[in-house]
């Protein structure tokens, strides 16, 4: 498997969030082995997928400046009463796998899932946008001013709920965001 880059896409957000940088390792697609091993992954009880795809793709970005400067990694929170359900955030185990690699340290504490919104996958494209408004929360913002900030999703689709993510995380006054995804839909 190899980084798949910066596509088209996940470059345009960047630009229009003001992103340091974006990239996603693996591409998506329906009926693919990709789409089925992340399925296993967050519908399957078999988180360990996560963990162990996050590190390889911190291996194979390692001679990137990618991780430069990057001081916490977020991962995308779920909703206590999904995470409840799960058992387990997806988006935290490949968190902790990038972090095990790389050696940056992974917070959970300061962005909170405020509203349980229904499944993204079960929305059209217009849907995704209004499904996720402020759908999150921060804590102590105070404490991330000036940080470098990896924000880690499993999946991007629309992009929706990192912008939503990064629209609540504008209260951590003059922090960097990078984001990462394990998957890009094609």
């Amino acid at each position: 498997m190899a980084l798949t880059g910066k596509t088209n896409d996940i470059v345009a957000a960047a630009k229009a969030m003001h992103l340091t940088r974006a990239a996603a390792f693996l591409f998506y697609e329906k009926d693919d082995p990709i789409q089925r091993l992340i399925h296993r992954m967050k519908y399957s009880d078999q988180p360990l997928i996560g963990y162990q795809l996050g590190k390889q793709a911190a291996m194979e970005v390692q001679d990137t400046d990618f991780f430069d400067g990057i001081e916490v990694i977020i991962p995308i929170p779920l909703h206590p009463r999904r995470l409840r359900e799960r058992g387990y955030n997806q988006s935290e185990y490949i968190a902790r796998g990038i972090s095990d690699y790389t050696g940056i340290p992974v917070d959970t504490s300061h962005v909170t899932r405020i509203r349980n919104t229904p499944k993204q996958a079960l929305q059209s494209g217009e849907g995704r946008k209004h499904n996720v408004e402020d759908a999150f929360g921060v804590n102590h913002p105070e404490q991330m001013y000036h940080k470098h900030i990896l924000l880690v999703d499993d999946l991007v689709t629309t992009g929706e709920t990192m912008r939503s993510c990064i629209r609540a995380m504008r209260l951590f006054r003059g922090a960097k965001i990078t984001v990462f995804a394990l998957c890009k839909a094609k």
